[in-house]
């Protein structure tokens, strides 16, 4: 299984729209990508322009699924960056 883990910075005047996007790009994952098992994003106490999403795939190509599927929104996602996202790709072991 292929695990992502990404840290993603946003805008300190985006926050609240980071929010509003990520609740909703979670739940179309979890309607329309069966081959993710696991998807959750989390915001962090201590730095609220921080969010860090777990992902689990049943497959590298369950990723490329999602990886398309997040390219098309691209535009909206990137307006709401601080920079870019910090992202590790592992194998469950």
């Amino acid at each position: 299984m292929t695990i992502v883990i990404a840290t993603i910075k946003v805008q300190e005047d985006k926050v609240e729209e980071a929010t509003t996007f990520f609740k909703k790009l979670a739940a179309d994952v979890k309607a329309n990508e069966p081959g993710t098992l696991v998807y959750t994003l989390n915001q962090r106490k201590d730095d609220p322009t921080v969010f860090m999403a777990y992902e689990k795939y049943e497959s590298d190509q369950a990723l490329g699924i999602h990886s398309q599927n997040l390219g098309k929104k691209a535009a909206d996602f990137g307006a709401l960056l601080a920079g870019p996202a910090e992202i590790v790709i592992l194998d469950e072991i």
